[in-house]
């Protein structure tokens, strides 16, 4: 823990002596006015900086209820401490964040070995039906830095650490260990009113878990996932499956192009390719499959008025295919090692997502006094496995209403909203199974269960508030709560609920 610990009060220094951030209405529309910030190139801060601020909050997320994948637990708790800040020293402009989460879930199934259980990347993983309780942690460290190179360059590097640990807690259970390292190299050439940019990026992702039981008089059961519902029969315990290893490398890149004036747009091409192989222990690796994953993107918006009123318009396009090899080994007597004869694909995964936002901002000194958004999505999901031929798909468009007012009291702010987001299942979900295992659970009951919630029509509504007062002369102390409740139209399992509440502290500085 201490070198965790070391980490964040190294990088802090940096962002010591910013301005005063009277509330969290100040941090989002510095958030929203920096087109570049949530690009793929940290170049780009150079061009199209922060105003400099530091924050530090400590919340916690507590939710409940059925509707939710079988992977998800029933209650789920969430303890986050979150740390960020954003200066410039001489040309230099910084951004850092440190991000703790401890998470207990409780009543989850079908996963034994991961962190992540949706990760498509590790498809090729163990799934068991006892509903359990994991524990996890996860620590998350990232900085961009930015500095011009003359008149018309600047150069900049994002640099992501995250390291994970989870531990299920009940037989069988697993204890994981998870890296991932991301690089993201980039540059921004300045010509009159337009900006072009380019970054590149690799990261390097490790997942290793180990299954076991505590009562090694009951062997467990598991089902090595193959897609679909195919299986593969496997035991934790008494010699059966032994440790997993999840390897996998990424590159890729994205184009930007900013336009600013009177007006300021901001857009962005991105492409990634991660290669993953799944191997069964490190002495005599068996393979277990391998997966390939396509991800491309288009990131685009435009901030109309930079007086009273800001206008903001977003559109985010995904795009993740994700293919699945899985192989046929034979055990070498003579060379002590598992060879691969061949290699077919089976999996083809494929999810498609657009989303149109739009924000409008009435300011209030530094912050706002309102903000009104509204939004809508597209989601179109379609998974094939090759033999036996099994499809599962469903597509689905959202909308969604929410509005932020902020009432001054006294020499504190109170920052009350609310928000309704409304999800319509567009027909066509299906999910077909054309094997001979039609009776087994994962057919029976994990893919059906699942298509059955994120197919499902549904409502949420929210509500939030902030108090913040000033504590110090550029310090500001806030209070939040929000609470939000889902209903959701399943067909055969009938409605289903899930609500969520959250409590926090933040400091702004």
């Amino acid at each position: 823990m201490r070198k965790y610990l070391l980490l964040p009060a190294l990088v802090l220094p940096c962002f010591l002596a910013a301005q005063e951030v009277p509330d969290r209405t100040w941090f989002q529309l510095n958030e929203a006015l920096t087109l570049w910030a949530p690009s793929s190139n940290a170049a780009g801060l150079a061009v199209s900086p922060y105003k400099e601020f530091n924050t530090l909050s400590a919340m916690y997320d507590w939710e409940a209820g059925d509707w939710r994948p079988m992977q998800t637990g029933t209650e789920v708790g969430t303890l986050e401490f979150d740390t960020q800040g954003a200066k410039q020293i001489g040309r230099i402009q910084l951004w850092g964040r440190f991000k703790y989460d401890n998470i207990n879930d409780k009543g989850s199934s079908f996963n034994t070995l991961l962190y992540d259980p949706f990760d498509e990347r590790f498809l090729y993983t163990a799934a068991d039906t006892v509903a359990g309780q994991w524990k996890k942690q996860s620590y998350e460290m990232q900085f961009k830095a930015a500095m011009p190179l003359g008149q018309h360059w600047a150069a900049g590097v994002h640099v992501k650490y995250t390291d994970r640990i989870a531990a299920g807690q009940i037989d069988p259970r697993a204890e994981s260990y998870h890296y991932s390292v991301v690089v993201k190299p980039g540059a921004v050439w300045t010509g009159g009113h337009s900006r072009i940019g380019i970054n590149g990026l690799y990261s390097n992702t490790f997942e290793r878990s180990t299954p076991s039981i505590s009562n090694s008089q009951e062997i467990q059961k598991v089902y090595l996932l193959r897609g679909l519902g195919n299986w593969v029969g496997e035991q934790v315990g008494g010699g059966g499956l032994s440790t997993m290893y999840f390897r996998c490398n990424t590159w890729g890149g994205a184009l930007q192009y900013a336009y600013e004036g009177s007006w300021t747009a901001f857009a962005e091409l991105s492409f990634a390719n991660h290669s993953t192989r799944i191997t069964e222990s490190a002495t005599q690796p068996k393979p277990h499959g391998s997966t390939r994953q396509l991800e491309s993107g288009l990131n685009a918006a435009a901030v109309l008025g930079n007086g009273p009123v800001v206008n903001k318009l977003s559109l985010a396009i995904a795009d993740v295919r994700t293919f699945g090899a899985e192989p046929t080994a034979l055990w070498n007597t003579s060379t002590g090692r598992w060879e691969v004869q061949s290699e077919l694909e089976q999996c083809r995964f494929s999810t498609s997502t657009l989303d149109l936002d739009y924000d409008r901002y009435v300011r209030d000194g530094d912050g706002y006094k309102w903000h009104l958004y509204g939004s809508m999505g597209l989601t179109a999901v379609h998974y094939s496995y090759a033999s036996p031929f099994s499809e599962f798909q469903y597509g689905n468009i959202s909308a969604t209403v929410g509005a932020e007012y902020r009432f001054r009291i006294g020499s504190g702010t109170l920052l009350a909203g609310s928000s309704v987001k409304g999800v319509k299942d567009l027909g066509g979900s299906r999910y077909e199974y054309n094997g001979h295992r039609a009776g087994t659970a994962p057919v029976r009951d994990l893919y059906p269960h699942n298509l059955a919630v994120w197919a499902s029509d549904r409502v949420r509504g929210s509500l939030s508030a902030e108090y913040r007062f000033t504590i110090g002369k550029a310090t500001g102390l806030a209070l939040c709560v929000e609470c939000s409740g889902i209903a959701a139209w399943c067909g055969e399992p009938g409605t289903l609920r899930r609500v969520t509440a959250t409590g926090a502290v933040r400091l702004y500085f």
